[in-house]
């Protein structure tokens, strides 16, 4: 007799593991905004405007890397070349619509 144990759906591990990357990319888009308008906002507020361009590049790019990650490494697809185009699409949609945020947010 053989008993087959039932397996949860490896791509419920999805919902516990992109959470933290999430809010941790919000933390690097919040600062890549902070980088690139400064304190006094995008148009200075009286002080004139400071822009790092390159801390705001340095927090940007880790983005799309820590979205990606996990889906590419949770096991939710046996191809792992689905996962990889999986998530290449997403980590390039989420880093656009945090620049595209960026973008709209500083002018």
């Amino acid at each position: 007799m053989s008993e087959t144990a039932q397996k949860h759906p490896t791509w419920l591990h999805l919902l516990w593991t992109l959470p933290i990357p999430v809010v941790v990319s919000s933390v690097l888009l919040i600062s890549a905004l902070w980088d690139f308008c400064g304190i006094n906002g995008c148009t200075g507020g009286g002080f004139g405007i400071s822009r790092d361009v390159g801390g705001t590049i340095g927090n940007l790019l880790p983005i799309p890397f820590l979205i990606g990650l996990p889906i590419f490494l949770v096991p939710w697809s046996p191809h792992r070349w689905v996962r990889a185009v999986v998530a290449l699409v997403i980590a390039v949609a989420f880093a656009g619509l945090g620049f595209g945020l960026l973008v709209s947010m500083a002018s």
